[in-house]
């Protein structure tokens, strides 16, 4: 898909690279958008389809296809950058790696199958889940360098295969991260997207991004239900996902006048969308726990936002909050516990306020674009 974080990824690493980057992609924003760099090109793929399983596995194989014969065209100074999605990207680099010796770095999104045997999907001890991980070992440990985007997240992956066997030695971390000159807060008195959508007067509770099955999406609508006749908040939904539509089904089987669910905004409008947020929330259902990070929680710390996530035991978004000193995390599948929550922040303005100053502060420090593409670029361990 490429979305903003990706496409920055791309950008900071072609400035760095003595004949720039390539960039393969059909996410229609950053088509249009194109690229800030002259060194950076971005070259039009197939889109990513989401509308059913049928849909999302045609997409995944067009784009093989498309980047099996881009990698074998490409020269023999190029170094390749793949993510974990679509999976078939990862042993279409070991096979070009195996005829051309063509260096890969892998960066790790979320973890397969790993993520669907935890809900169920696919069984532990099924032929499928044991030939998907003998693959993954075999692609992470014939790699360059392996990265993935959480603390949590890497000590599970380190566990799968011998990051030994790689140059860099270890599984890289490198967290998401938010362009903190572009998102940042806006009051609402000066963030025109604030009187459109209706937000003056309130305080918001904002959820953006993908609403899937891994995303306690139910427990935020229940909490919206429960703080209905609450005349000061007011809930923001904005994204798409399985679960998309049932937001939308859930305001109105219930006449919520406090909740707005919206699909995605165009890019241009994120920094106003993400400024909304006076509480911001985060979910991950139990059982995704070190598996994957959503990386809107590194917007929200951008934009000033107090995040509430809704997540289980220790993972790197507890981690995140916890060393940050700039969340709360409460139980999935709890909506009383998330509308007391958001209750206690809503009636303590001051615990809210320093809540979303450390946020901020936070996001520049540790979570900004410079700082962690620049921790990627250095560490990568190929020429440069």
């Amino acid at each position: 898909m490429a979305g903003p974080l990706f496409r920055e990824l791309a950008e900071d690493l072609a400035d760095a690279m003595p004949e720039g980057c390539i960039l393969k992609t059909g996410h229609p924003d950053t088509l249009r958008i194109g690229s800030k760099t002259d060194k950076l090109q971005i070259q039009s793929a197939p889109a990513y389809n989401r509308k059913s399983k049928a849909t999302r596995i045609i997409s995944w194989l067009y784009y093989a296809v498309i980047s099996l014969w881009a990698m074998l065209r490409a020269d023999k100074n190029t170094a390749l950058l793949i993510v974990s999605n679509p999976p078939l990207l990862g042993p279409i680099a070991w096979l070009v790696n195996g005829i051309k010796k063509t260096p890969y770095v892998v960066l790790v999104y979320d973890m397969h199958p790993d993520t669907m045997v935890s809900f169920g999907v696919l069984s532990e001890n099924s032929p499928v889940t044991r030939l998907w991980r003998k693959i993954n070992r075999a692609v992470w440990n014939r790699a360059a360098a392996v990265y993935t985007i959480g603390p949590v997240m890497a000590e599970k992956l380190a566990a799968q295969f011998d990051p030994l066997l790689t140059p860099l030695g270890r599984v890289g971390v490198i967290p998401p991260w938010a362009d903190t000159q572009r998102i940042k807060p806006i009051p609402k008195l000066d963030n025109s997207l604030a009187k459109e959508l209706g937000q003056n007067g309130y305080t918001t509770v904002l959820y953006s991004g993908n609403m899937g099955i891994s995303h306690d999406i139910d427990s935020m609508l229940e909490a919206a239900k429960l703080l209905a006749t609450r005349q000061d908040i007011k809930f923001l939904f904005i994204g798409e996902g399985a679960k998309w539509q049932d937001a939308c089904d859930f305001r109105d089987r219930y006449q919520l006048t406090n909740l707005d669910v919206l699909p995605f905004q165009p890019e241009e409008k994120l920094p106003y969308t993400m400024a909304l947020g006076d509480i911001a929330l985060v979910a991950l259902d139990k059982g995704a726990e070190g598996l994957m990070v959503p990386s809107k929680m590194y917007y929200y710390l951008a934009a000033g936002s107090a995040v509430i996530g809704i997540c289980h035991g220790r993972n790197d978004v507890s981690v995140t909050l916890e060393n940050g000193d700039c969340g709360i995390t409460v139980t999935p599948g709890q909506p009383d516990e998330l509308a007391r929550t958001i209750c206690g922040l809503v009636d303590d303005p001051g615990r809210l306020d320093v809540l979303r100053k450390k946020a901020r502060a936070v996001a520049i420090d540790f979570y900004s674009r410079v700082a962690c593409t620049d921790l990627f670029i250095r560490s990568l361990p190929i020429d440069k």
